[in-house]
């Protein structure tokens, strides 16, 4: 019998070829709790509605996603999770969440060799590393861009900061607003830096309290904390009478944080990468809606945006799954996101041309208030 007619055979009795596939990893965990599990089913969510807007398919292949057998976020697990994506056959890795996931991987990409995605974590330092491309802006440009709402936009006069040291986010974040702060004639009536848990929160409050010189209506105090933390810091403010400005950044960026503040909540602003009431967002959201029955956060936008990275750098690999190639394909990679234009360079694996959301947090809600293009050199 001719070969082509046993093919014929083999497809009449369903015997068809496999059909190829491209598997990426999702460095992303599925047994957290708290803060961390309500940041990474956002981020998720985006990822696969992105996905399924391809048609779960990139360059005729079908998209699969490997995870982690088992990963809380535990950074001290994470290096162990991303080599289990190596092994199940991972080309590219979207995740981790948060910096503290991420730094703790930088070791062994070296000896891992797989492009990595990081949709949401802002360390400055993460893109030093030549297998790490960031999708959101990074702290230092969030630190700018909060420190000039404070200064220009605010026009407040005196800003007090709190930090928690063992915390990158929060002290990088801090530093950053201090040191554009100084630099351009804000003043900064107190900077405190809180070692051990959240309990010194209220005492580091209540220093920044004391102080103020100006009016409280011409005072802000910046928390770049997580949103749990912010919550009980904006709550322990408002029951004390503070009627000054609260900032912070994309930590405070969670429905959930207007329920744990509650009524009387001020007048608060946070820097995001994106807002769902920004009218440039509405077909997104729209979309995400009709998927989940709720509104987007900014990281499901930032996962939205992570799948399309690494889509784009799967479809301009040439003509192969090799991972050198996919990670060639980064260099240079031009993405029209949700969150804005995502722009990487041989001289930079950051968004540098990005820029971000200022968000007001009232017992209105969240409202969208502008986009701003800072720079992180601004």
């Amino acid at each position: 019998m001719r070969r082509s007619a046993l093919v014929s055979v083999a497809l009449l009795f369903g015997c068809q070829p496999a059909e190829r596939t491209v598997k990426i990893g999702l460095l992303i965990p599925n047994a957290a709790t708290g803060e961390l599990a309500t940041y990474s089913n956002y981020v998720r969510d985006g990822i696969t509605l992105a996905a399924k807007s391809k048609n779960f398919r990139v360059k005729g292949m079908r998209v699969e996603f490997v995870y982690p057998e088992r990963y809380s976020g535990d950074p001290s697990t994470s290096a162990d999770a991303l080599r289990e994506l190596k092994d199940k056959g991972a080309k590219i890795v979207i995740g981790p969440i948060t910096s503290s996931e991420a730094r703790a991987i930088l070791p062994i990409l070296s000896q891992v060799k797989l492009p990595v995605i990081l949709p949401a974590a802002t360390l400055n330092e993460l893109t030093d590393n030549e297998w790490v491309w960031r999708v959101s802006i990074g702290n230092r440009q969030m630190a700018v861009a909060a420190a000039y709402t404070a200064k220009d936009f605010l026009k407040l006069q005196e800003v007090g900061v709190v930090s928690f040291s063992n915390n990158p986010y929060s002290l990088e974040l801090a530093e950053g607003f201090r040191n554009w702060a100084g630099a351009h004639a804000l003043k900064i009536s107190k900077f405190v830096e809180i070692s051990g848990n959240s309990s010194n929160l209220e005492s580091a409050l209540d220093e920044i309290l004391k102080s103020f010189t100006s009016k409280p209506e011409s005072t802000g105090i910046f928390l770049p904390l997580y949103y749990d933390e912010a919550a009980k810091g904006i709550r322990y403010l408002r029951d004390k009478g503070y009627k000054g400005v609260i900032l912070g950044g994309d930590g405070w960026d969670v429905p959930k944080m207007e329920e744990l503040v509650g009524k009387n909540a001020g007048e608060n602003y946070f820097i995001t990468h994106f807002n769902p009431y920004d009218p440039q967002s509405k077909d997104f959201v729209e979309k995400y809606r009709a998927e989940y029955g709720s509104l987007p956060s900014s990281f499901s936008a930032l996962g939205y945006d992570a799948f399309l990275v690494a889509y784009e750098a799967i479809n301009g690999a040439r003509g192969t799954l090799n991972v050198a190639d996919i990670k060639d394909a980064l260099t240079n990679l031009s993405v029209d996101g949700i969150t804005g234009r995502i722009e990487y360079s041989a001289q930079s694996r950051n968004p540098d041309t990005k820029g971000s959301v200022l968000v007001k947090f009232s017992d209105v809600g969240f409202q969208f208030v502008r986009r701003l293009a800072v720079s992180p050199i601004f």
